[in-house]
């Protein structure tokens, strides 16, 4: 096994509706809100983060993987840890303390973690659309829900913090080729892309949160001679949809060449 190539992806995503991904508040002050969503401690803006993403997107693909489906069950519910299904090979295996000298070895074998996800912070245009809503504090807006008792029908009323419809987030991903068969589970991270569209992102999705879409993607290749400064990075594609990358062949080929 050896290293061949980075593949870059980047893209924006788009929230369709409001997106809860929560935070932690130190302390809850009185008339305020009880589910806020995840910030930036530097900007104090709202985030997605890249561990939300990525634990989504491998979510979704290992409920359509029958190995990992498999073992999902008899993990009773835990993520797969087989570490030989296509799911385990593109987004890691967390390692164990009861891990054993001939696991570390086996794990060596199947070499690294082949997708990072990165956190994917707002693009200009949306602080801008954030600063002129008078509604959005902070990046995000307050929504009213209200739990309702089924034999008293007492409301129980709770603010929920949610980054508004129309907010655009960079996101960017890496994803490693260390052999051909990377090649091929290269464009199952944008099956779970296409997934994702289908499904929500963070919490409350059932009830209209977290319908997000993935648009102007570009993809470069960085081969392992880029990085001993001996080539220049391939632009393979620029400005594509995922439907366009999952049905157009050229560019596996030009990925592969």
């Amino acid at each position: 096994m050896q290293f061949e190539a980075n593949l870059i992806i980047c893209g924006e995503l788009t929230c369709e509706t409001g997106l809860h991904i929560g935070g932690a508040a130190e302390s809850i002050e009185i008339g305020g809100v009880d589910n806020i969503v995840i910030r930036d401690a530097k900007s104090g803006m709202p985030f997605i983060p890249g561990s939300s993403l990525k634990g989504k997107m491998r979510s979704l693909i290992e409920l359509s993987d029958p190995d990992a489906s498999r073992n999902i069950v008899e993990n009773r519910g835990e993520h797969c840890k087989c570490g030989m299904c296509v799911p385990c090979k593109i987004f890691g295996v967390s390692a164990s303390v009861e891990t054993k000298e001939e696991e570390i070895k086996e794990e060596m074998r199947k070499g690294p973690t082949r997708l990072i996800v990165r956190d994917a912070f707002p693009t200009e245009e949306t602080k801008e659309m954030w600063t002129g809503l008078e509604e959005v504090v902070g990046g995000a807006e307050v929504k009213w829900e209200n739990a309702i008792n089924r034999i008293t029908s007492a409301a129980n009323p709770r603010q929920m913090e949610r980054v508004p419809k129309g907010s655009v987030f960079q996101i960017e991903m890496i994803f490693s080729i260390y052999d051909e068969e990377d090649y091929g589970n290269f464009n199952v991270v944008f099956e779970a892309i296409k997934r994702l569209e289908d499904n929500y992102l963070g919490g409350s999705g059932t009830r209209g949160y977290g319908r997000i879409t993935f648009d102007s993607i570009a993809i470069m290749k960085r081969s392992a001679d880029y990085y001993k400064g001996q080539a220049s990075e391939e632009k393979i594609v620029q400005g594509a949809t995922i439907e366009q990358i999952l049905n157009n062949k050229e560019i596996s080929e030009r990925i592969r060449a």
